[in-house]
Formats: C-alpha cells, sequence, structure tokens
C-alpha cells in the first residue's frame, strides 16, 4: 500500500481559498447581470460571509506557519519606519496620532522580517480599531539587557482583566468581523523569536503591547 501524502493545514487553507476565490467572483458578475439581486436585504451578508471565510482561511495559513522562521539582517529603523508609513493615511483620515519613537543606538536585528512585519500589521490594525478620533496610538523602540524592547500603546477603549486574559486564545474574538486569530499569531510569531510579549490594559484608558526580542537569536531556530 502506498501511504497517502500529509498536507498541512496551509495547503488546505490555500486550496480552500482558490474555490472560494472563485465563488467570489462569479457573484460579483452575477451581481453585474442581474443587478436587481444586488437589492436583496441578504446579499451584503452573503459577500461578508465569503470575505470572513478568505480571511480565516488566511490567518489559519499564517498561524500554522508563524514558528517557522528565515532569518535575516532587518535594518530596525527603516523596517519600523516603512510599516508605520503604510499606516498613515488611514490614521489621519480618522484623526488619530501614529507616532514612531527610538530610544537606541542599534542598528539591526536578526529575525524574520515578514513574519515580524505581520506583528505589527496586527497590532496598528488592532489599535485602530479601539481609538477613537483625537486618541493617540505610540511606537517606542528601545535596546535594553541584549534584548530588543518594542511597545506598541495606545489611548483607545482599553479591555477589562476577563477579556485580557483570553486575547491570546485562538477562535477568541470580540469583534463582529474578526478570526480571533490575530494574537494568537502574534504571541506565536514572538515567542518562535525566543522573545516574550506583555500586555497590560485599563478600559477607557488604553492598551500597551510590549514586545521583547532577543538580539542574538536562539541557537536552534538560526540558518546554516
Amino acid at each position: 500500500m502506498h501511504e497517502q501524502p500529509v498536507l498541512s493545514l496551509s495547503t488546505i487553507s490555500h486550496e480552500l481559498k482558490n474555490p472560494l476565490t472563485l465563488i467570489h467572483s462569479t457573484l460579483q458578475l452575477i451581481g453585474r447581470h442581474h443587478p436587481e439581486v444586488v437589492d436583496d436585504p441578504l446579499w451584503p451578508q452573503l459577500l461578508l460571509d465569503i470575505n470572513y471565510m478568505s480571511q480565516l482561511l488566511s490567518e489559519l495559513s499564517s498561524l500554522n506557519s508563524s514558528q517557522t522562521l528565515n532569518y535575516s539582517q532587518i535594518n530596525i529603523r527603516q523596517f519600523l519606519t516603512n510599516i508605520v508609513s503604510s499606516f498613515s493615511s488611514s490614521a489621519q483620515i480618522q484623526n488619530k496620532e501614529l507616532t514612531l519613537n527610538f530610544e537606541t543606538e542599534q542598528k539591526t536585528f536578526s529575525g524574520d522580517a515578514l513574519k515580524i512585519r505581520e506583528i505589527f500589521v496586527n497590532l496598528i490594525k488592532n489599535a485602530l480599531e479601539a481609538t477613537e478620533s483625537g486618541d493617540q496610538i505610540v511606537i517606542d523602540v528601545k535596546s535594553r539587557w541584549n534584548r530588543l524592547i518594542i511597545t506598541v500603546s495606545d489611548s483607545g477603549s482599553g479591555m477589562d482583566a476577563c477579556r485580557l486574559s483570553t486575547i491570546f486564545e485562538p477562535f477568541v474574538t470580540y469583534k463582529t468581523d474578526g478570526t480571533g486569530l490575530g494574537l494568537t499569531i502574534v504571541k506565536n510569531i514572538v515567542t518562535a523569536h525566543g522573545g516574550a510579549v506583555q500586555v497590560y490594559s485599563k478600559p477607557g484608558i488604553g492598551t500597551k503591547f510590549i514586545l521583547i526580542f532577543p538580539l542574538t537569536p536562539p541557537e536552534k531556530t538560526k540558518e546554516n
């Protein structure tokens, strides 16, 4: 007997997302051919459900690969500046202040650039969703004790102790359109780098995520 190949979660997610994309395209085509269907009250919800499924499959794939790292030397200032710049327009439109502060002379950091970018995209996006017009989102970068310490804080709605205790659990979400995987992925990526993530929050005051990365990556995850 031939052994059946074992499919990874990433492969399954990818294979499911392809027909889902085709379904979405077909529905858009139907909407153009039959404009009356777009006026049906169930039509927007149908598109939202498909988008949610697509997002869920993407995040399941990210979750599956979050602990597999491809190390490279990252220019800390340029790397974070580019990420923050990509959110500048959204912050400006929402009348929110997004700032990036450097308090370190450290130039480079060894890590998986794509996955670390995913960390900050998740955290900044969450911060924008948790804040109101006039609120602040601040990213502080420091280095201490051979550690890179990056804090992402906001002056938004904050979280109570009950909610705070579950935010890293998969599929736990307090958003109507959330998958509950974003912060699980964040924690997995930080942990895979040999680091740690801490979070502090109070309702009505805001939330602070502290990311701690070793400047020297763990030997077992270094590439030859």
